[in-house]
């Protein structure tokens, strides 16, 4: 069980990234479209952007739920640009960590490190020093009420490909969900709660343990 919700998280997590942002021939949703939006969604969706844009520091505790029913838990910290950690919680010991360039899947149980380019994630846009959505993603759906704005995303290059829905409260405005589906369909939800921002957090919070450098372990 702990092998299969390792298995899970990595595929939840990482898999997903290519996905979003190259596509997948055939997996892809047949019927993707840019969505019509009115004034007043427009002016939503800028203020959106200038909400994220705004964020400089952020610590949530975090739910993950798939749609194949695996749920895990843990602490989300976000420090711009470029800097963000997923720690989730025992008896998992992984953990995902943004260095300002590269993400970092690490699984202390098994002593296994493996390494991308913050840029070509999904998270990518939220730790860049300036946030601009509508720079490189279309928006494909929107769904507001009184208290709740979502948005879903696709790669303005590939419209086709995978999407990514951001869930904000209103009033104030603040982030609580996003939504990514992987290549495989399986639909991924995290979950916010507890979430500050403007917080002062320790570069130190960012650093990969020690046993993951070469020249340490071979000492």
């Amino acid at each position: 069980m702990v092998f299969y919700t390792r298995r899970v998280i990595l595929i939840i997590v990482l898999a997903t990234i290519p996905y979003f942002f190259f596509g997948e021939r055939g997996k892809a949703d047949p019927r993707p479209k840019i969505a019509e939006m009115n004034e007043s969604q427009k002016n939503n969706l800028d203020r959106i952007e200038k909400y994220l844009d705004g964020i400089v520091s952020l610590r949530a505790k975090f739910v993950q739920v798939s749609s194949n029913g695996e749920i895990s838990n843990g602490m989300f910290w976000l420090k711009k640009p470029g800097f963000f950690k997923f720690q989730y919680a025992p008896p998992s010991q992984i953990l995902i960590i943004g260095d300002g360039t590269f993400l970092s899947y690490i699984d202390n149980e098994i002593e296994e490190i493996r390494h991308m380019f913050i840029s070509s994630t999904p998270l990518g846009f939220l730790a860049n020093k300036k946030v601009s959505l509508q720079e490189n993603m279309v928006v494909s759906k929107v769904e507001n009420a009184l208290a709740t704005l979502r948005y879903t995303f696709r790669k303005r290059s590939e419209p086709k490909g995978g999407a990514i829905t951001l869930v904000f409260s209103d009033k104030p405005l603040k982030i609580r969900k996003w939504i990514v589906i992987d290549a495989k369909g399986i639909e991924t939800e995290v979950t916010f709660s507890d979430l500050e921002t403007g917080i002062d957090i320790k570069n130190t919070i960012f650093e990969i343990p020690r046993k993951f450098f070469v020249n340490d372990r071979d000492e």
